[in-house]
């Protein structure tokens, strides 16, 4: 669904991304839906880094069109990986293919994982943070987290808001009443990983104002997390 759309908005945030990352800037995406990241790995390919990707999010998106309810959105890690089944125009975005191999990618948060994508975490070993290790203790996984990306010489950061508990903070397009990341948890962890002198990156989706009861106060706080992530 929507297959043109997302890859001319994937094309336009290469662009950019490798423009940026090339003159050694720091790049915010702001999404959209998760597709949005194809675009980002892609530019920062181009641009000749050596990614490492933390993927926060409830969801893996690694089902390809085949296993997917039609929506593309749910697809964005199983072309950035190059799953077999994926839309050939979208997993050969940028001058690589696959524009990542599994061990450039870190799972942070998750919790919804459908049998198809658990068996592609098992078989490509993909390394997972899940939501229940994040809740335990938030400051071991975060450290966790941060000692794999260190290893990379361009750290981006995936950060899905529905990762976030809806009831906490209502923002997420999924308004699914799970129990996610206080927000305050997950600045924790994007202060952590933005402040490795590696971080190149952040992409942020899935953000739906209207589902917050008051937008403006939402935002602001909101745009204070990442304002005191970026630093």
């Amino acid at each position: 669904m929507n297959l043109e759309a997302v890859r001319h908005a994937c094309d336009l945030v290469a662009s950019h991304v490798a423009t940026a990352i090339a003159a050694q800037e720091d790049v915010l995406v702001l999404g959209g839906d998760c597709t949005v990241e194809l675009g980002t790995v892609a530019g920062a390919n181009a641009a000749g880094a050596r990614i490492g990707l933390v993927y926060i999010d409830f969801d893996t998106d690694l089902n390809t069109p085949d296993t997917s309810d039609g929506a593309l959105d749910w697809t964005g890690v199983a072309h950035l990986l190059n799953i077999p089944g994926c839309e050939p125009s979208l997993a050969r975005l940028g001058p690589t293919r696959p524009m990542l191999v599994p061990q450039q990618l870190l799972y942070f948060g998750v919790e919804n994982i459908t049998p198809p994508e658990a068996a592609a975490i098992r078989d490509n070993a993909i390394k997972v943070i899940s939501r229940e290790e994040a809740l335990s203790d938030i400051e071991a996984a975060a450290a966790r987290a941060a000692e794999w990306a260190a290893r990379f010489d361009c750290v981006l950061i995936h950060f899905d808001v529905d990762v976030l508990s809806f009831i906490d903070f209502p923002i997420a397009e999924n308004v699914r009443r799970c129990d996610g990341l206080k927000l305050e948890q997950a600045a924790f962890v994007l202060k952590q990983l933005m402040a490795l002198r590696q971080w190149r990156g952040l992409t942020i989706t899935e953000v739906n104002p209207a589902h917050a009861p008051d937008e403006s106060a939402a935002f602001v706080r909101l745009n204070e997390v990442l304002a005191d992530a970026i630093g």
